[in-house]
């Protein structure tokens, strides 16, 4: 008896990483999920490439550094009158035409005559009920939402849907979790495909729920307000405020962008996460060849040396703020790291900024609990304050990273194989009780207990 009880920790242990391995390779050769891996994260690995070996280019050939440039922009963009109302200007015009053409959802009104009426004891049933008048609205809807895929034939057909419920011999049973009876998954399904239904009518898309669809454009045109309201908070300096900095400045900007791809793919639709490490890593190149070729001083260049001086690429990094972290903690880390960077120059954009905004973006568009996406959002807040505070960037760095964040995000949310195709395809998939290709990993790995709900982006 003992024994049993010291006993089934690890077996428990063993059956969740049993599982875990199982669920990651979810019915694929393992070469294919170490193939997915790369291709998701290949272009971050590609980015770090590049940062890390810039310094071999040779001085001769790189572009001039300009100095003054950022001050003048930063100046007549945030703190003179006319500049500050043209800001506005634009950055209202952008965001609505932006809203208008990219992110405003598309309503079809008549959806809900094609969605099937899906139950785990009955098939699948479609009608098709629209002809003659209704059949030019008909071919819209359908080839909008891919409708055809369900469309069996122009009466009444059959297809018996693929069981959530059937068991898998490499699969153990979870200790200490009781598996669920069949008549238990059938009645979860069926709730869950019920709220599914009830969602497509009330939004008419694939999108996902409480999705914050406006997040981008209007992050947009609260920026100039929200960066000058943290270019306030920028004094007094102090330790609290040098120790808050780093925290969001060094710790959260490395491990933010892993926490939000683990959470990706532990608890939202096949295929997200690698469109955020596509993402990710695709405008962070684009950032650092800009730093390469349209080099810019930060601010506390000018600070240090004055809007005159010239700078060259023998020139070392500069801890800025960071300084007073080291003496705080009593390390050199920071001092060091920044003097041996690669890219000293590297103001515009921020590549802080442009993560923790693609992060937000994603975030809001995916998390089903509005405090999640609150406290993203907050991150980029703090993140903006902690790169004006430090003296590593100008108002208008952050601007410009928030930019190429917007537009590789709006580029991947409407492309062919984005985000709208993958919660297409997921839903699709549930709908048809599709397990492999209409489940999380976190569903898998906890497959038929209570704990799947958890794991159900649509639960």
């Amino acid at each position: 008896m003992t024994l049993s009880l010291v006993a089934r920790p690890f077996i428990f242990l063993y059956q969740l990483l049993s599982r875990i391995f199982w669920s990651g390779l979810n019915k694929k050769p393992i070469w294919r999920l170490i193939l997915n891996f790369w291709i998701g994260f290949s272009t971050v690995f590609i980015w770090l490439l590049i940062f890390k070996n810039a310094g071999l280019i040779p001085h001769s050939i790189r572009p001039p550094i300009h100095v003054k440039l950022p001050v003048i922009m930063d100046h007549y963009m945030f703190s003179n009158m006319v500049g500050s109302v043209f800001m506005i200007l634009c950055l209202s015009s952008f965001s609505y035409l932006l809203f208008v053409k990219y992110y405003r959802p598309n309503n079809c009104q008549n959806l809900t005559k094609y969605l099937p009426i899906l139950n785990k004891r009955e098939s699948i049933e479609i009608r098709e009920e629209s002809i003659s008048s209704e059949s030019s609205n008909s071919s819209d809807l359908e080839d909008h939402f891919g409708l055809d895929s369900f469309a069996l034939d122009s009466t009444t057909s059959t297809i018996e849907p693929l069981s959530f419920i059937e068991p898998e011999d490499h699969v153990p049973p979870l200790e200490f979790f009781r598996t669920l009876s069949e008549a238990e998954i059938t009645q979860r399904e069926s709730e869950t495909n019920a709220k599914i239904i009830d969602h497509l009518r009330a939004t008419h898309s694939y999108q996902p729920r409480n999705c914050w669809y406006f997040a981008p454009p209007l992050l947009f045109f609260l920026s100039w307000g929200i960066l000058n309201i943290d270019y306030w908070f920028k004094d007094p300096i102090n330790t609290q405020k040098d120790l808050l900095a780093w925290f969001s400045y060094v710790i959260c900007h490395i491990t933010v962008p892993i926490v939000t791809a683990v959470w990706l793919y532990v608890f939202h639709a096949p295929g997200a996460v690698k469109l955020y490490g596509l993402t990710l890593g695709i405008q962070n190149i684009c950032g650092v060849l800009t730093h390469l070729v349209f080099p810019n001083a930060p601010p506390w260049f000018v600070h240090m040396y004055g809007e005159n001086k010239e700078a060259n690429y023998e020139m070392p990094g500069y801890a800025a703020g960071l300084i007073r972290v080291d003496i705080a903690l009593g390390t050199h880390l920071h001092s060091k790291g920044f003097h041996a960077s690669p890219i000293v120059f590297g103001a515009i954009p921020s590549l802080h900024s442009a993560m923790a905004v693609m992060t937000f973006f994603f975030v809001s568009y995916y998390a089903r609990w509005t405090a999640v996406k609150v406290a993203s959002f907050l991150f980029v807040v703090i993140q903006w304050w902690a790169t004006i505070y430090l003296d590593h960037h100008w108002r208008v760095d952050l601007l410009i990273g928030l930019s190429y964040a917007l537009f590789w995000f709006t580029i991947v949310k409407n492309v062919r194989f984005g985000l709208n195709r993958v919660d297409e395809q997921f839903i699709k998939s549930r709908l048809r009780f599709d397990f492999a290709h209409g489940s999380t990993m976190g569903m898998r790995v906890f497959r038929n207990t209570r704990l799947q709900k958890f794991f159900d982006p649509l639960a």
